[in-house]
């Protein structure tokens, strides 16, 4: 598996292909300071989950190749921040369910 920028921009699409085909898309939005969040995440409904595992897995090392010091997403179940957990994130805001991953943490 690999990403592939579809968009550049405040609002960045990227593509999840594996043999150049597309098995999802996510959004960086920008949040100033270079810290970015990941939204929309969405993957094809044949993706098992230890393949979601590898995607988190895949987003955190493009993160750290393209220099971004930070990744913010919003959970919105418990099985989220478990995964989230798993994948070193830090829960930064408790109320508005904000999960924080450091790059070289």
């Amino acid at each position: 598996m690999y990403i592939e920028r579809i968009r550049a921009g405040e609002e960045s699409q990227y593509a999840i292909k594996r043999e150049r085909t597309e098995i999802g898309r996510f959004i960086l939005s920008e949040q100033g300071n270079g810290v970015k969040r990941l939204r929309n995440l969405q993957v094809d409904g044949n993706v098992s989950k230890a393949a979601i595992l590898y995607v988190f897995e895949l987003i955190q090392q493009y993160v750290e190749q393209e220099n971004i010091p930070e990744i913010q997403v919003k959970s919105h179940s418990k099985e989220l921040d478990t995964l989230l957990h798993h994948q070193r994130f830090q829960l930064k805001d408790k109320k508005e369910q904000l999960w924080t991953y450091y790059v070289n943490c």
